[in-house]
């Protein structure tokens, strides 16, 4: 009951908001147009991500890859971006960082497909309202559904009960994506519809909240972002009454939704609170997919 009710509350306000900002909602969009590879690279905002070197930047440029939220302040272009709208009168700091990012990277994502959820039709100052042109251009509407889960048993009860209705069958067109806790399961929940084989994690460190966009010398310009202690354990890792930590909800994810339909799952650096129970992505791996045919 409480699945649907959201359902249909959700995509009542998805639908309310993507008309007033006069975008088109993610269901409209065949995904499938879109995949390239049978890897994606979801990439994630921690410190880790600047120790990539600029020879898996490459090999990660030949497959699939997803952004999410604040990664524009990166070089690297990603094939997919994926951000959640921002209310000012509620993260007035965070919404004018992610606007003024956005108008600076708008022509460099004009290619991109974008994803934009968590957005509402009531308020005057949201992101989706305010959008620069260049990120106007492939932006779709789409929403996030969560399962209530305070705890490990519930939230594979939720999950499997997602699974018996169909919603991590693959589908050229989605509405939705399942999210719980942060963005990450969100877009690993977008590599299983669109029926990526391999999913490599970069930058989810999962464990202090500290960003590779905070390094003073690489990204003067946004070294000053700081919108949550960098000194605290990330939010989605704690456990909380109502909340389940990040690295169980993966590893659930994993169990119940991805190694059912054989993907891999890996993730970039061993620093992850995620390893060794989520494999690292080896040498051999990264040499296996610099030969693979670029887009």
């Amino acid at each position: 009951m409480y699945h649907h009710t959201r359902l249909r509350e959700e995509a009542g306000r998805a639908a309310k908001a993507a008309a007033l900002a006069r975008l088109p909602l993610l269901e409209t969009l065949d995904l499938s147009s879109w995949k390239t590879s049978e890897t994606l690279f979801v990439l994630g905002s921690a410190s880790s991500i600047n120790e990539i070197s600029d020879e898996r930047w490459q090999i990660i440029g030949k497959h699939d890859s997803v952004g999410i939220n604040f990664w524009p302040a990166h070089p690297f272009v990603p094939r997919f971006f994926h951000f959640e709208n921002i209310d000012f009168d509620l993260q007035p700091v965070m919404y004018d960082a992610l606007q003024k990012l956005l108008e600076c990277r708008s022509e460099d994502y004009a290619n991109t497909l974008k994803i934009i959820t968590e957005v509402n039709p009531t308020g005057q100052r949201q992101t989706i309202f305010e959008l620069p042109k260049g990120i106007r251009k492939n932006l779709y509407v789409g929403f996030s559904m969560p399962v209530v889960a305070r705890n490990e048993e519930e939230l594979r009860n939720g999950i499997r009960y997602l699974r018996s209705i169909g919603a991590f069958s693959p589908h050229a067109r989605v509405a939705w994506l399942f999210k719980y806790g942060g963005s990450v399961i969100a877009m690993m929940t977008l590599g299983v519809l669109m029926s990526y084989k391999r999913i490599v994690l970069c930058g989810v460190d999962l464990n202090k909240q500290d960003y590779f966009y905070q390094d003073p010398e690489r990204y003067p310009e946004c070294t000053g972002w700081e919108f949550v202690s960098r000194n605290e354990a990330h939010l989605t890792t704690r456990r909380l009454p109502w909340l389940v930590p990040a690295q169980s909800a993966v590893h659930i994810f994993k169990e119940l939704v991805l190694d059912p339909e054989n993907i891999e799952l890996f993730v970039e650096s061993r620093v992850s609170t995620l390893y060794p129970r989520v494999p690292l992505a080896s040498p051999s791996l990264f040499e296996e997919l610099a030969h693979q045919a670029a887009p």
